[in-house]
């Protein structure tokens, strides 16, 4: 007998931001994983296109993206962000599980701003928590309008690409991170941070669930814009100079450029702060019992002066999240290794399917 043995690869994970790609696709099996082909790329594209002019110049650049970083095969797994996907806790009292999915339908007929119809409707089981002497039982609702998901699908089409799923992004978060979520004792859970382009997510989860999912709707273009303004700069030459500073291990009170860039930001870092102080005071009188083991920070901001900023304001402790840390092997570019949370959602996204 002759066996051949085949390179395998991951479905290539994609996570598409306004003007962005970042594009991961992994190699070996799940206990084994390496690198294969990395990218992240901004679009210049003009705020006066059409959604159609828009789409098929990022269907184009994904193309030429896919052909220069040699990606194997053309099967995608891409995720909807924040802009994206409507969500909900929900509290509900304790039902079998195949009611679930029919009082959750009910419930979204309630809150989505569009009709039931025209949505895509999943729940995820956030476990159990105690309201006054009852036991209830908390689920998250994710719904989505098909325009949104249709318009993915075509342009991924137009790509070249193949879908073999479509993601969440705080999902593909906590997937970069079980190994972390691995040693987490029963009665514990983490609390991840993830700061993308239009929001910040926050997420809690244990060992099985994740038990909390909120968007805070500042991210990067929130803190571009902020330094544009109060520095009065054009938003090429803003997002340059911040990116300097988020880029430094650590910041220079005698340094022009860093002071003026963090009070520039300072604010909307504050409001971030304070909703995510929110989350947490909610957390803890939710799920009593379940003791908080750390906030791990991640996405395009993720730095250590970030990291220690947040673990003062929030009197919690944080640590940065290295996704590179599930795989047998690191990158070795210093550029790729340069603020490693960016990687995040694209990994965990690759991550979904075991290689073929």
């Amino acid at each position: 007998m002759i066996s051949l043995n085949r390179s395998k690869y991951s479905p290539i994970g994609l996570q598409l931001g306004p003007s962005s790609a970042t594009l991961v696709q992994l190699t070996g099996s799940p206990q084994n994983r390496t690198m294969h082909a990395i990218a992240q790329e901004q679009f210049d594209i003009h705020d006066n296109c059409s959604i159609e002019e828009r789409d098929a110049k990022v269907a184009t650049e994904l193309r030429r993206i896919l052909s220069d970083h040699h990606f194997k095969g053309r099967r995608v797994i891409s995720c909807l962000g924040s802009q994206e996907l409507f969500i909900q806790n929900v509290r509900l009292p304790q039902l079998p599980s195949e009611e679930i999915a029919k009082v959750v339908a009910w419930e979204a007929e309630e809150r989505l701003p569009y009709p039931v119809a025209d949505a895509e409707i999943r729940h995820l089981p956030a476990g159990q928590v105690f309201q006054e002497s009852n036991t209830k039982q908390e689920v998250i609702l994710l719904a989505c309008h098909t325009g949104i998901l249709q318009r993915q699908l075509n342009l991924l089409e137009q790509a070249g690409l193949t879908s073999v799923a479509i993601d969440v992004e705080p999902s593909a978060t906590i997937r970069c991170f079980q190994n972390v979520s691995k040693d987490l004792q029963i009665n514990s859970a983490n609390c991840y941070l993830n700061f993308g382009d239009a929001a910040t997510t926050v997420i809690f989860a244990d060992q099985q669930n994740m038990l909390f999912l909120k968007y805070i709707m500042h991210g990067s273009n929130h803190l571009d814009r902020a330094v544009a303004e109060n520095l009065d700069l054009p938003m090429t030459e803003a997002i340059r100079l911040r990116k300097i500073v988020t880029n430094s291990p650590t910041l220079d009170a005698s340094d022009e450029l860093h002071r003026s860039v963090i009070d520039s930001i300072r604010s909307t870092l504050e409001t971030i702060s304070t909703e995510v102080e929110n989350c947490l005071r909610y957390y803890k009188v939710t799920f009593r019992g379940k003791k908080l083991e750390q906030l791990i920070v991640t996405g395009n901001e993720s730095s250590p002066w970030l990291i220690d900023f947040l673990s003062e304001q929030l009197n919690t402790n944080c640590n940065m999240g290295n996704p590179f840390e599930s795989l047998k092997r690191w990158p070795t570019s210093t550029s790729i290794l340069e603020r490693p949370g960016r990687w995040t959602t694209a990994m965990g996204l690759a991550m979904k399917e075991s290689t073929i």
